[in-house]
């Protein structure tokens, strides 16, 4: 997949902003289970460890991804810049 840093309404690639918005909709749905969580009504769908590794990889997730774009913004690069070794199937290339 490639990702540019293009306007994302002007190209049907993935941009720094969508990179973004992921990590906000991942916080946003953190701090959903957080207040399920706290309240104790997740109680019918999953059980508290389930809760819990749901939650610790909704933060893992949201790190990730908010790391990405932090780097990306502060370098001035898309992400198609840091994916120069593979031919984009997440294959190294064998050049």
């Amino acid at each position: 997949m490639k990702v540019t840093n293009e306007n994302n309404t002007d190209t049907p690639l993935l941009t720094n902003g969508d990179l973004a918005i992921a990590a906000y909709a991942i916080s946003q749905c953190f701090n959903a289970y957080l207040e399920s969580y706290e309240r104790e009504d997740f109680t019918e769908e999953m059980t508290k460890d389930q809760m819990e590794a749901s939650m610790n990889q909704l933060q893992m997730s949201f790190t990730k991804f908010d790391s990405l774009v932090k780097v990306l913004n502060e370098s001035g690069k898309d992400a198609s810049d840091l994916d120069q070794n593979t031919d984009g199937d997440g294959s190294e290339s064998q050049d």
